[in-house]
């Protein structure tokens, strides 16, 4: 009798699997597929700041009329609702919209670049990710001949209930640099750029890897204060050209650093040649980087701000013999998923010769300011 009540109130709960998608809001269904039994699942990982997204959401577009019985498109961001659905009135979309609950699926798959696409099958199974420009027709057919089951779109993507901090217009930035401790946990940092100033959301760690162009684990922070934060920075601004120190003096923390030793690259750039600033133009507003999974490009950036994310993606500190030319501002196209492509990529391109070796490599110390 008391296992036929565990099986009955089993079958009462609510249906939940291993990757299914909860989402806190529905903005938008989508107008060209079918929300009833589908057979693949794409989540379209986007902002409604990033411009290379909003590009590549037209490509995901086209698929998803292809195939509106079988494939399902849901374009998911951690974005306050409200801003999403302002940014809505101003664009046509046909794909569906949500917002992730808490960003749990930003942070389970470990989403760190945008756009990016995860695809699943009707069990929650991943069976594909990447840049979505990279995701063809020929990917849905070879996975929809190998992935018969179906589910609606309603079991796939759980609607949770959640009601974010309501935003009423975004303001102009007061001052040149504005800090404020965040409530919700972040696992990557978030960075946004707007037309008026640069937006850091994240630990404390991470936003003083960003501040000092180095890989995450080259900060050494103690966990109490290590907390989350959102801060701004004007464009042009004393601020904003030593974000670093400026943090640290409005926390009254001190940062000191140490040469230890270990695994690293090393980039030579006594042969360098770098592209110009005119290869590549995405506009003021918005983000310098197009990060997808074996190619990085940017926009009028500098080597030491490239290597911030190659470090990051590659979880090995980068180190050059030439701080003048890597601060220079420059267009950038790096393959880095294979090392032996992106070091023969990086030579022929740009002159560079990389060395992976044990050597010393700075590492950065954040304390509490003395008394």
């Amino acid at each position: 009798m008391k296992a036929k009540s565990l099986i009955t109130l089993f079958l009462l709960l609510p249906m939940f699997f291993f990757g299914q998608i909860r989402i806190s809001e529905t903005i938008k269904t989508s107008s060209i597929a079918s929300e009833t039994e589908n057979a693949l699942y794409f989540v379209d990982f986007w902002a409604t700041w990033c411009g290379p997204c909003i590009a590549v959401a037209k490509q995901l577009s086209s698929l998803q009329r292809q195939y509106p019985k079988d494939f399902y498109i849901m374009s998911l961001t951690q974005e306050n609702p409200d801003v999403v659905k302002r940014f809505m009135k101003k664009h046509n979309v046909d794909l569906a919209v949500a917002i992730d609950y808490k960003g749990e699926t930003f942070s389970r798959y470990n989403i760190s670049s945008l756009p990016y696409g995860v695809l699943f099958n009707a069990k929650g199974e991943k069976l594909w990710e990447g840049h979505p420009a990279d995701f063809k027709t020929f990917h849905i057919e070879g996975y929809l001949s190998t992935n018969k089951q179906r589910i609606s779109a309603d079991k796939m993507f759980k609607l949770q209930s959640y009601k974010p901090v309501s935003i009423q217009k975004e303001v102009a930035l007061k001052h040149d640099f504005e800090i404020i401790e965040a409530d919700a946990p972040i696992a990557n940092l978030q960075i946004v750029k707007t037309p008026e100033f640069l937006e850091l959301t994240g630990s404390l760690k991470h936003i003083m890897a960003y501040a000092n162009n180095v890989y995450k684990n080259q900060v050494n922070i103690p966990a109490k204060l290590n907390q989350i934060y959102r801060v701004r920075f004007k464009y042009n601004t004393e601020a904003s050209k030593n974000k670093g120190a400026t943090i640290l003096k409005y926390l009254k923390l001190k940062q000191d650093s140490k040469l230890v030793h270990g695994e690293l690259l090393f980039f030579n750039l006594s042969t360098s040649h770098f592209w110009d600033i005119n290869q590549i133009n995405w506009g003021n507003d918005t983000p310098n980087f197009l990060i997808g999974d074996s190619d990085i490009k940017a926009d009028n950036v500098s080597l030491n701000q490239v290597n911030y994310q190659l470090a990051n993606l590659l979880e090995i500190p980068i180190v050059t013999n030439n701080e003048t030319i890597a601060n220079e501002l420059h267009d950038w196209e790096v393959h880095y998923k294979y090392f032996d492509l992106m070091a023969s990529g990086l030579k022929d391109t740009y002159g560079i010769e990389i060395e992976k070796k044990i050597s010393e490599y700075p590492e950065f110390i954040i304390t509490k300011k003395t008394p």
